[in-house]
């Protein structure tokens, strides 16, 4: 059964209100954030077919580091094995059902709490209680079935669908690698990870990052009071989008504690900001001394597990006084993360709510808007016409800016990066 005939017309007539152009669209129907139907179908046809980011590959450095997690309802492990290799697999004893890895920490076997079926970190089974007693057990078909697992820039991503397309290119589909290289994420380190449950649907925490909108209003006693946002302008690129822009660090007062990430010395200056999306469920935010990503993971309709990444210089690490500025800074993301959280639990009450019609959408929710056409083609139809004159329109509203503001939007401090961005939008 299509998702078109199990959504009333007059829903139907409320999507295509969406597909508009920017300056007449309105934002999604709330049914598309509380639907258990529409989740499941997310389920098919995103969640469980684009690359999902699961972590930084030094959360593994030792043989037999572990992680094991779900997805909504979908439980996996991933494992540095004994072999060096970092893998994923569906966290499901073959037996029965029942995870095999709980937590984290490190691992030789992953033994089942239930029977006792052990499994090492390469996923093969090796003991199974009782399993003489099956005519022709065979062991080797008996292993944890295999995720797709890559990685770009340090972190990891894994794919649910064993005919996926590469993760290099559902990156460049969008521009991302081009884009972010300039901060070369691979020569970062994790040194804060904070996780959290907030009581919403997934979709509104990567269009809660992408919205300027909201920036001087809830965080003007944080970092919004330091972000001109008026003439903040995006990049639309394929399916996601990029923006170079103004503004501090994220720490108290926007004072930095540390130097420029050492490739970006006399490149950017103090006021140098970015930011992308990697589709479905990242974002990624750069300074001149920091990259910070967010990650959403879905739980249920109205849950969803956040994880915010803060990653230094290797060099950082040998500071004095490292210990002491890292806190401050993780500190301060946490408590940047606490001004969102009542703010998106009161936006899933909003959309449940048998009164709430769906407003306008503006120049600071462009990203926004293209973002909701994103899950609409995933959903019902790949619409290539209306993605292309979004890209286009955007395009025009970059041209206009420039008039205005010749030199890039961090007032020159990224002319080099800025070049990069603008070459994307041509494409």
């Amino acid at each position: 059964m299509s998702i078109n005939s199990q959504l009333s017309p007059e829903t139907m007539e409320e999507i295509k209100k969406t597909r508009d152009n920017l300056h007449k669209a309105r934002h999604l129907p709330g049914y598309f954030y509380t639907s258990d139907e529409i989740f499941q179908l997310e389920m098919d046809k995103i969640l469980m077919r684009e690359w999902l980011c699961v972590g930084r590959v030094e959360e593994y450095e030792k043989n037999g580091d572990y992680q094991a997690f779900r997805i909504a309802n979908e439980p996996v492990v991933v494992c540095r094995g004994q072999d060096g290799q970092i893998r994923a697999f569906r966290n499901l004893c073959q037996h029965r059902g029942v995870e095999v890895a709980v937590g984290k920490g490190n691992r030789k076997l992953f033994v089942c709490r239930y029977h006792a079926w052990s499994y090492d970190t390469l996923g093969n089974l090796k003991a199974a209680p009782h399993s003489e007693q099956v005519q022709n057990f065979d062991f080797k078909s008996c292993g944890l079935p295999k995720l797709n697992l890559a990685t770009w820039g340090g972190y990891i991503f894994i794919n649910f669908n064993p005919n996926c397309p590469s993760l290099n290119d559902c990156l460049d589909e969008d521009g991302v690698r081009e884009f972010a290289a300039f901060l070369q994420p691979e020569k970062t380190r994790l040194s804060h990870k904070f996780e959290f449950e907030v009581p919403c649907n997934w979709k509104f925490v990567p269009e809660n990052l992408m919205d300027m909108y909201h920036v001087g209003v809830i965080h003007k006693s944080s970092f919004g009071a330091h972000f001109p946002v008026e003439h903040f302008r995006y990049n639309l690129i394929g399916r996601g989008y990029n923006a170079v822009y103004e503004a501090l660090t994220m720490a108290p007062n926007g004072v930095t504690l540390f130097e420029p990430m050492p490739w970006l010395k006399n490149k950017v200056g103090d006021k140098f900001g970015c930011t992308t999306w990697v589709r479905p469920t990242m974002n990624i935010f750069g300074r001149h001394d920091l990259i910070q990503p967010w990650v959403a993971t879905p739980i249920t309709p109205n849950q969803t597990r956040v994880t915010i990444y803060t990653q230094l210089p290797e060099e950082f690490f040998e500071m004095p006084g490292f210990a002491e500025k890292n806190q401050i800074y993780g500190d301060f993301i946490e408590l940047v993360a606490t001004e969102d959280l009542a703010m998106l639990e009161s936006l899933q009450n909003g959309v449940n709510s048998r009164g709430y019609t769906p407003g306008p959408t503006v120049n600071l929710e462009r990203a926004i808007h293209h973002l909701l056409n994103y899950y609409i083609d995933k959903l019902l139809d790949d619409d290539q016409t209306n993605r292309k004159l979004r890209i286009d329109q955007g395009q025009k509203y970059l041209a206009e800016g420039d008039k205005i503001y010749p030199d890039p939007i961090d007032a020159g401090y990224s002319k080099s990066f800025g070049e990069i961005s603008q070459s994307q939008g041509s494409q």
